[in-house]
């Protein structure tokens, strides 16, 4: 799995911190007690001084409020679902995508055997296929007497190799 992320450019989903989603609930506690106190919405500027946000933090927050109200999890339709409930997670896998996962993983290691013994042990190392953990550039380095950018510099071209064989144009 690690050499096909490595190869695969996925999009990836922005991830919000856990502090920052408390952030953002407490906001809108602050915000709903203003309404109903000021008898207005409330501007970015009462809430943070109701919670206490120096105001150099408030532009960081009303960027991750416009991030969250963004996202589609936070969006939700009459029923009560958000977008994130409708739509199927394409991260999560079938048995059927499981078996073609085995067979490229079978396929990965059989391109590595035939790979420049260097290239194969670089990856195996970075990827930790060689039943260890994976290792650090720096690590490597040490380990075969090369610099840390000749590592990355084999280690790029041999997955540019790997991903030219598995989508067959090789």
């Amino acid at each position: 799995q690690s050499i096909k992320r490595a190869l695969v450019n996925s999009a990836k989903t922005i991830r919000i911190p856990a502090y920052m989603v408390e952030l953002l609930s407490k906001w809108r506690r602050a915000s709903a007690k203003l309404s109903e106190e000021l008898n207005r919405t409330p501007t970015a500027e009462d809430i943070a001084r109701e919670m206490g946000i120096p105001r150099k933090k408030l532009r960081i927050v009303k960027k991750a409020i416009a991030l969250y109200n963004a996202s589609p999890q936070a969006e939700q339709d009459d029923s009560g679902l958000s977008l994130g409930d409708i739509v199927p997670d394409e991260r999560t896998r079938g048995p059927e995508d499981e078996l073609i996962n085995s067979d490229n993983l079978i396929h990965v290691f059989r391109l590595l055997e035939e790979m420049e013994p260097r290239e194969a042990t670089i990856l195996k190392m970075r990827f930790g296929l060689d039943d260890s953990e994976p290792r650090t550039l720096k690590e490597i380095g040490e380990s075969l007497g090369l610099t840390r950018e000749r590592v990355r510099q084999i280690e790029s071209e041999a997955l540019r190799k790997l991903y030219r064989s598995l989508s067959g144009e090789a």
